[in-house]
């Protein structure tokens, strides 16, 4: 952690974003250039366009791509000149006139980012809300019977269970996550506009075919039409996605804060302090910076989205500065799930305080005894009812647990259907 960082993401927060991290800063950025670099000269000497020669491996020296960038004003210029300079000086020299041959800077970025994108969702962002939901479909399942009063506009309506609603946060979760499984990162190889002019003059081989399959190779989807640039829909798609789990940790923080001023549950912190000045709070602070966090996300990879789907004509680099913020809003994303799966492993429910809450609210019958009225031919049902609970007269006529409908048999099978979408059982 670095006391003098300005983002937050390097500083406060820099431990738990170390996963992210790894596959967006600087260093992950250049090493990934490299190996596109190196990729791409295997494939001219396989093509028969190089000679035939072995790729040398080649070590990632920062410092020396920092000093080649700040003399030349270009860091996909560096990489190029740092991997010809090492072949001339180790070899083999022959390939050295190879290097980059016929690419635009815009064809290892794009590779590049793709790459490290394809692996932070694999490796990082997917097993991370994969567990959150595992972990609320669990809590669905354990809190199944627990009964409760559902509120529609803050108001007390029918019964529920705990279990169930958490299930609906499990099912909805579990779903964005198969969706973003199923994203892959789209990148461009196909030179200076698109055109695939210059390749043309490296051999006569079918080069859309031969490039795709090049991508393909990576585990990324070629983009078969571009401009300088790969056309930013399907990156579109990854973040937005990533925004509907954000907005999904941050509407489950706000449920389960509200429901700890119901009492309904409390968040236990053992020997940590809440309160600079009152000693009985105990306040739910990871459930509150979860929500700040997702919140801050959203709002970065929402700018992304949208900013990342332009550019003026073939090629302009005013996204050059916006891409590089895609790794700080992946790590909000990845604190806001740690934070709340954090709150939900301290959480404790209060079953007693729910069930004493739901018989404080014989009103919440009235749905059943005016259906009920209505189905015995009274044609005014809804309307007697609705005056009664007016007049302040209502009293349940049956147990609030017994108008539960399907919640505690939805709630237990969660597990299953959240097992179902995350492709495995639940971690």
């Amino acid at each position: 952690m670095s006391f003098d960082a300005i983002s937050p993401i390097d500083g406060r927060y820099r431990r738990e974003a170390e996963p992210i991290g790894r596959y967006f800063s600087d260093r992950a950025l250049m090493s990934a250039r490299v190996r596109v670099e190196a990729a791409y000269l295997g494939l001219l000497v396989k093509l028969g366009v190089a000679p035939r020669a072995k790729v040398p491996a080649v070590d990632v020296d920062m410092a020396a791509l920092e000093e080649l960038e700040g003399r030349l004003g270009h860091d996909v210029k560096a990489v190029e000149v740092y991997f010809r300079e090492r072949l001339l000086r180790s070899g083999p020299r022959a390939l050295a006139p190879f290097v980059h041959l016929g690419l635009t800077s815009e064809d290892t970025n794009s590779l590049s980012y793709a790459i490290l994108l394809k692996s932070a969702m694999g490796e990082v962002l997917v097993p991370a809300y994969s567990s959150l939901g595992s972990s609320v479909a669990r809590l669905a399942g354990k809190e199944a019977s627990s009964a409760m009063v559902a509120r529609t506009h803050g108001r007390p309506a029918v019964p529920t269970t705990f279990g169930k609603e958490m299930a609906v946060f499990a099912y909805r979760i579990a779903e964005r996550v198969s969706r973003l499984n199923g994203l892959r990162p789209m990148a461009k190889f196909s030179g200076a506009v698109g055109t695939y002019a210059s390749f043309g003059l490296l051999a006569g081989l079918d080069w859309p075919a031969e490039l795709s399959k090049f991508v393909e190779g990576f585990g990324v989807e070629p983009a078969p039409y571009s401009t300088q640039v790969a056309p930013g829909e399907r990156l579109s798609d990854i973040l937005h996605t990533v925004i509907n789990v954000n907005q999904l940790v941050a509407s489950l923080s706000r449920d389960l804060w509200l429901y700890q001023t119901l009492d309904y549950v409390h968040f236990v912190r053992p020997g940590k302090v809440s309160s600079s000045t009152m000693p009985q709070k105990e306040n739910p602070v990871d459930l509150e910076n979860a929500e700040g966090q997702a919140d801050v996300s959203t709002s970065l990879l929402m700018m992304l989205a949208y900013r990342l789907q332009h550019t003026r004509l073939q090629r302009d680099l005013s996204d050059s500065v916006v891409r590089r913020l895609l790794g700080q809003g992946l790590a909000h994303s990845l604190i806001a799930c740690k934070r709340l799966g954090g709150s939900l492993s301290s959480m404790e429910v209060d079953r007693p305080a729910m069930l004493a809450d739901l018989r404080r609210h014989p009103e919440i019958l009235a749905e059943r005894e005016q259906i009920m009225r209505r189905l015995a031919g009274d044609a005014e049902g809804y309307e007697k009812v609705r005056a009664s609970v007016g007049r302040g007269h209502y009293a349940a006529e049956s147990d609030p647990l017994q108008y539960l409908g399907r919640s505690v048999d939805l709630a237990r099978r969660c597990r299953k259907t959240v097992d179902g979408l995350l492709g495995g059982k639940a971690r």
